[in-house]
């Protein structure tokens, strides 16, 4: 019988991963405006990826929602990767400014501690 239960137990182990929780790891909340707001709110979360030696920047919205930028070869301005709408966007100093449908995104050109 003991030895059901710990046989029991190292199969519950083996499924839930065996170890503690990893921490999530830090999420880069930039600044944005969504949804034609005045306002800006640090509710988007940003990703950065590097496709090819093209820098890929994903933001997402609190509602799931999200947008893919690439930058421009010259790396002044980013791109709307996917979707119908257009984006307008200039680098300022140490930022990107991106307009893009009725949202609008302050995104860092590094990222922390870089």
């Amino acid at each position: 019988m003991r030895s059901a239960a710990l046989l029991g137990l190292a199969m519950l182990t083996a499924c839930s991963g065996g170890g503690a929780a990893q921490p999530e790891a830090a999420q880069e909340r930039i600044w944005c405006a969504l949804g034609g707001a005045k306002d800006f709110t640090q509710d988007c979360v940003l990703d950065r990826v590097d496709s090819g030696g093209t820098a890929v920047f994903v933001v997402r919205h609190p509602d799931g929602a999200f947008h893919r930028l690439e930058a421009s070869k010259d790396e002044q301005s980013l791109l709307a990767a996917d979707g119908a709408d257009l984006s307008q966007s200039a680098l300022k100093q140490d930022r990107y400014e991106v307009i893009l449908g009725d949202a609008r995104y302050v995104i860092p050109l590094h990222a922390p501690g870089k």
